[in-house]
C-alpha cells in the first residue's frame, strides 16, 4: 500500500493541521493584523478566481451563510 492511499482518508485533517500551522507561524512572526489581512485578501482572491472560472454560484453562498 502506498503513502497516498494510506493518507487519503485523513486528507482534510492533514490540510486543516497544515493551515493551522501556517496560521500559527504567521501570528507569531507578523502579528494578528497582518495575518488577518493576508487571510482576507486570500479569500477575496479565491472568490474572484472562482467567479472568473464560472463556478461561483451566489445562491449557494447566500444559503450557506443564512442557514439556521
Amino acid at each position: 500500500m502506498d503513502t497516498k492511499t494510506m493518507l487519503w482518508p485523513y486528507r482534510f485533517r492533514l490540510i486543516g493541521a497544515g493551515l493551522g500551522l501556517i496560521m500559527a507561524v504567521l501570528f507569531l512572526t507578523i502579528g494578528f493584523g497582518p495575518t488577518l489581512l493576508i487571510v482576507t485578501l486570500t479569500f477575496i482572491g479565491f472568490v474572484i478566481g472562482k467567479w472568473r472560472d464560472g463556478a461561483l454560484r451566489m445562491e449557494e453562498w447566500v444559503a450557506f451563510f443564512t442557514r439556521n
